[in-house]
């Protein structure tokens, strides 16, 4: 059971969205939500991840471990950060695709990996290749301009 819900905000100030984000989690069955000191929300009974871009938020919740990361299609020159940050099977789909779409697929999928295994999205980006990653389950959609990528740790039984 994975449950997704996007919503747009004011982008005036960081509280409204995150007030508005615990809300939507609670309306998706989280219960007892709070911070940990690094920012990342957990639920007594489910696990819940929050992301935000351009004045959009996704928030999901999970029987399983997951993460969420959504992200603004814009276009510019990605070919430094791909050859610097992106591993080789990552670097093989940007470069057969080459284009915004594709770097924005790659790239959410990083984020939202990175919100469950814990590391920081710097050891991510020059670390991990996200295609060659065993045990996890991601889906990428694009909503209205945006890429949105949820990665959840798959059932070990």
């Amino acid at each position: 059971m994975t449950e997704i819900k996007v919503f747009e905000y004011c982008k005036t100030g960081k509280k409204g969205h995150l007030k508005k984000a615990r809300e939507m989690l609670e309306n998706l069955g989280a219960e007892n939500i709070s911070y940990l000191p690094n920012g990342k929300p957990v639920a007594e009974n489910l696990f819940v991840s929050i992301s935000h871009s351009s004045g959009r938020c996704a928030v999901c919740v999970s029987e399983r471990e997951i993460g969420i990361d959504i992200e603004k299609i814009t276009d510019r020159d990605f070919e430094k950060i791909v050859r610097k940050t992106f591993g080789e099977k990552e670097r093989e789909y940007y470069f057969k695709n080459k284009t915004p779409q594709a770097f924005y697929e790659i790239w959410t999928r990083k984020e939202a990996y990175s919100k469950i295994s814990g590391e920081g999205i710097k050891d991510i980006m020059r670390g991990t290749d996200t295609f060659s990653l065993e045990g996890y389950e991601f889906k990428t959609q694009t909503v209205d301009g945006f890429v949105l990528t949820t990665c959840e740790k798959k059932n070990t039984d």
